[in-house]
């Protein structure tokens, strides 16, 4: 009965791709991938980072939002507690110019434009990589092209073992606040054709952590109305035609409900917002080797989110406020790749995906209802031997809308360019010097056009210009130093037409406007060593520093002219350290921010002073297939915000259990 119901899973989703692709029996026999190829990020023309499955476990996260906190460039705008909205700012452009991938498709939101990295748990993450700029994968869809940077996001679906038929993998973790996370991830193979996998969480959480209130004479206050419960399951298939030829489907439904706290502003603690979300997608991809020069691939995917946000104290008539909103969006790509000789490579990639946007609520009788229509199309080339590396792509974007209520935005056709280059200019060295130029905009969101008595039809896209020069050195010896990598980039980013929103009458009136100008300049360093004392031990450190000047220029007759962007530190620190002695492990890791202005002048009202957070965690493996984590996180119990008046949790602790079995039958 499992065999069958695997089947038709995996076969609803591929059967019209596997009739189409029918080999015949002359097919070399199958290869399964044991794991992803770590890459070497020296080599890469754009700057990029990563982390994989192992240096996940040791950096106390519990979601992508906690794990992309360790790269260098990155901000990440969190509320505080597990249940605190987490979106992602590199280099200071915003959230909105940031695309998350997740196993090779976007993970989109038309209404914001920001994914919430808190949703995705660390459960089934085999890989996370946070490129500037492209990413020099020919293979990926435009859409991977169309924002100034890209966080890939892998799971470990097609990394199963062939000799292992089934794995199973339980987990719990509890800790400070009422935090319980029970998760479950289950994997298998049918006749060598046929993988899948099906993976589950649960997380509940009161976030009723500790704070002192500076608004309240320094009272030790519990934040309230900061619950969440919330469950994720996903289902993952893969079928192999065979060794270059194979279809994955994935089935992802994810749904939490949570209170909103709010600020710590006035004396009021206290919150009653509430927020639902329902988030559900089917992905599907095929890819195909036709021959040793010919490479081909086809995405598919459909989403649906719904989210409802309640406020029964708003000042209106009728004393309270919902929104609920319906996105729909339906996706294809179709990509092509050439190898032309050895050493040069070109791809065609385009895409095509219809969003759409409903308001159901009792407010919405005069909402827009708006529907997008987006042609994307990629061509890149790539030039690789031993000594230098060059990529260039030209994307030409075509956006049209239309609504039911209202004026519709105009259409939108723009192309944006890219180059990068890398150069090994010593041959018998590691060294590296690279350098990339990328020409990108981002749309409006329909927030931004639509949304009542705020949004504005008339919005200019907004453009960034990326420059970025930078080196690299990493060496990979077998001696007592296993490892090293060290990088440097030197970035400038212009930003124009940034939109923002502004005031009109009063500070309950507001209207979204084409009036930011911003120049960014900055320095993202990393260092990183590996140590092999002996056999049995091993030593690893990495340090990273950000140091960013981002002026808003947008008019000289604003009071914030020519000062740093709200909640953007001057630079920013972080360090890691551990070691691992046969089946005991050590981890600490350190995060560091400068002083920060939020929204509005710079003044003594709107100061966020500088915060040090330091974790340390053990984990021990014993009997094999059992593994116990102790993790204690922010060990000093510092206060501090990344928000203001949204305080962050002071010293907490996770406790986790994971068994892991594997059968060979």
């Amino acid at each position: 009965m499992k065999h069958f119901i695997a089947y038709f899973l995996t076969l609803f989703c591929t059967a019209n791709a596997i009739v189409c692709v029918a080999q015949k029996h002359d097919t070399l026999s199958n290869v399964k991938v044991l794991a992803l190829k770590e890459k070497n990020t020296a080599t890469n023309s754009t700057p990029v980072q990563q982390l994989n499955n192992e240096q996940l476990q040791k950096i106390n996260s519990t979601s992508v939002a906690d794990a992309v906190k360790k790269f260098a460039g990155v901000q990440v705008k969190d509320y505080g507690g597990a249940g605190g909205l987490k979106t992602i700012n590199v280099r200071s452009l915003g959230a909105n110019n940031v695309a998350v991938f997740y196993d090779g498709m976007a993970l989109s939101n038309a209404q914001a434009g920001q994914i919430d990295l808190g949703k995705i748990s660390l459960q089934n993450i085999e890989q996370i990589e946070l490129y500037n700029g492209n990413a020099i994968d020919l293979l990926l869809p435009a859409r991977a092209y169309s924002n100034a940077s890209l966080l890939n996001i892998k799971t470990t679906t097609g990394t199963f073992n062939k000799t292992e038929k089934k794995i199973l993998s339980v987990k719990i973790t509890q800790g400070s606040f009422g935090y319980i996370t029970p998760s479950i991830l289950f994997k298998t193979a049918i006749k060598n054709k046929i993988q899948y996998s099906l993976n589950a969480q649960y997380l509940s959480a009161k976030n009723n952590y500790y704070y002192t209130s500076y608004e309240n004479n320094n009272q030790k206050e519990r934040r309230k109305n900061s619950d969440i419960k919330s469950y994720n399951i996903e289902y993952d298939a893969t079928y192999f035609i065979n060794d270059s030829n194979k279809i994955k489907c994935k089935v992802f439904y994810y749904s939490s409900k949570r209170g909103l706290p709010g600020a710590i502003i006035l004396y009021n603690n206290t919150g009653n917002q509430i927020l639902n979300d329902n988030n559900f997608f089917v992905q599907t991809s095929w890819q195909n080797k036709i021959n040793k020069k010919n490479l081909f691939a086809i995405n598919a995917k459909y989403s649906y989110d719904k989210n409802y946000y309640y406020d029964p104290n708003y000042p209106n008539n009728l004393h309270f406020l919902e929104n609920e909103f319906i996105q729909k969006e339906k996706y294809l790509s179709i990509v092509y790749k050439l190898k032309i000789n050895k050493y040069l490579y070109a791809s065609y990639a385009s895409d095509y995906f219809n969003s759409s946007l409903k308001r159901t609520d009792i407010f919405a009788d005069t909402f827009a209802t708006p529907t997008r229509n987006s042609f994307l199309n990629n061509i890149a080339l790539l030039f690789k031997n031993n000594k230098a590396e060059i990529s260039a792509n030209a994307l030409l974007t075509s956006i049209t809308e239309k609504v039911v209520y209202g004026n519709t935005a105009k259409k939108l056709q723009q192309l944006s360019p890219s180059i990068a280059v890398s150069v090994k200019p010593f041959f018998t060295n590691n060294f590296y010097v690279r350098s990339f130029y990328k020409h990108i905009f981002r749309a409006p969101t329909f927030n931004d056009l639509y949304y009542t008595h705020i949004g504005n039809t008339n919005l200019k896209p907004e453009t960034v210009e990326q420059f970025n020069v930078g080196f690299t050195y990493s060496k990979k010896t077998t001696g007592f130093l296993k490892k090293i990598l060290f990088t440097t980039d030197i970035y400038i980013n212009n930003v124009h037409n940034k939109i923002l929103a502004v005031p009109r009458q009063n500070l309950f009136q507001w209207s979204m406007q084409n009036v930011g100008i911003v120049k960014i300049k900055g320095l993202d360093a990393t260092i990183a060593f590996d140590f092999l004392p002996t056999k049995k031990l091993n030593i690893y450190t990495k340090l990273f520093y950000t140091h960013q000047q981002a002026l808003d220029l947008s008019n000289p007759n604003f009071s914030t002219y020519k000062t740093q962007l709200p909640y953007t530190p001057p630079y920013t620190a972080g360090a890691s350290a551990g070691l691992q002695y046969k089946k005991i492990g050590f981890n600490y890791n350190m995060l560091h921010s400068s002083f920060r202005y939020r929204q509005g002048d710079a003044t003594t009202e709107n100061f966020l002073k500088s915060w040090s957070s330091s974790d340390f965690s053990f984990d021990y493996i014993f009997k094999e297939n059992y593994k116990i984590i102790v993790e204690a996180n922010n060990v000093f119990n510092t206060q501090y915000e990344i928000i203001k008046y949204y305080p962050m949790p002071k010293f907490n602790y996770r406790f986790t259990i994971l068994a892991t079995f594997k059968s060979k039958k």
